[in-house]
């Protein structure tokens, strides 16, 4: 291992005892956003090192527990986005039967924004989706064609890995399914990588992808899916954390390994199962 790495290992391991210890002295602070800044410094230059350390496994092991931190920071700012959501109908937040929700989550009536960098622009005569990879017909769908696929609407729960479940969204568009019966894929294709912008992608399996509930959806409770939540297009993946539903989405990608996505490379867990607490890597 060279040096550089070396380096890198150590100071982000001291990046996180310091993180750690700001994190145990926050209750007897006052300053609260102060001690929230200093701990996504702390988190965010760790980060910023993992380049660094060549070695992939230990690597991803860092990443996974910098990406518990950062989830643990992310909960604590929560709080004033789980409340109703103005001009949405509130979801359910009580359930006949506890285990439809996942361990670890709560319900909220409202629909919290979360994403990395800003919604796209959206212009339906430039607008296009590319299905590639590992494929024997390679496609380019115009918003045109993509609308004139057979459509389908389900209702699911959905499951976001810091911490909050929204219950019955409806979502309306095309099955994943449909998209790839079209471009035949290759024997050697097993897994996806589902790509939106700006430059955010996760990493799925072919036969997660091919379920009767994953879609490729274009609306959310009869209306046009806002750009806030991932309009005009995103993947919807009721059976796994939110991260892996990725907005805006306009590449399927086909592939013959799994190919970490934009969260996973960041010590997100491959699968995030939501009913087997699959958040970040190390996790069951």
């Amino acid at each position: 291992m060279d040096g550089r790495g070396v380096a890198a290992e150590d100071e982000i391991d001291g990046l996180l005892l310091r993180a750690d210890d700001v994190r145990k002295a926050a209750p007897s602070r006052s300053d609260v956003e102060v001690v929230r800044a200093r701990l996504g410094e702390l988190l965010g230059r760790a980060r910023s090192l993992l380049p660094d350390v060549r070695d992939e496994r230990r690597r991803l092991d860092l990443a996974g527990s910098i990406a518990r931190r950062f989830a643990d920071l992310d909960r604590d700012e929560l709080a004033d986005k789980l409340e109703p959501t103005p001009g949405v109908a509130p979801a359910p937040t009580s359930v006949d039967d506890p285990t439809r929700v996942p361990p670890g989550q709560h319900l909220t009536p409202g629909w919290p924004v979360l994403h990395v960098g800003r919604a796209p622009s959206f212009d339906p005569d430039r607008w296009r989706f590319t299905v590639t990879g590992r494929v024997r017909k390679r496609i380019v769908l115009s918003w045109n064609d993509m609308r004139a696929l057979p459509q389908v609407t389900v209702t699911r729960d959905f499951h976001c890995v810091t911490g909050w479940s929204r219950l019955d969204n409806t979502w309306t568009g095309v099955r994943v399914s449909e998209v790839l019966a079209r471009v035949d894929p290759a024997p050697t294709a097993t897994h996806a990588i589902v790509t939106g912008h700006p430059g955010y992608a996760a990493n799925l399996a072919l036969d997660v992808l091919a379920q009767a509930d994953v879609l490729f959806a274009w609306a959310h409770d009869g209306v046009a899916l806002p750009r806030a939540h991932g309009g005009p297009l995103r993947l919807v993946v009721p059976n796994r954390y939110g991260w892996k539903s990725v907005k805006w989405a306009f590449e399927l990608r086909l592939t013959d390994r799994d190919v970490h996505g934009y969260w996973e490379e960041r010590g997100y867990h491959d699968e995030g199962d939501p009913f087997r607490e699959q958040r970040f890597r190390g996790d069951e």
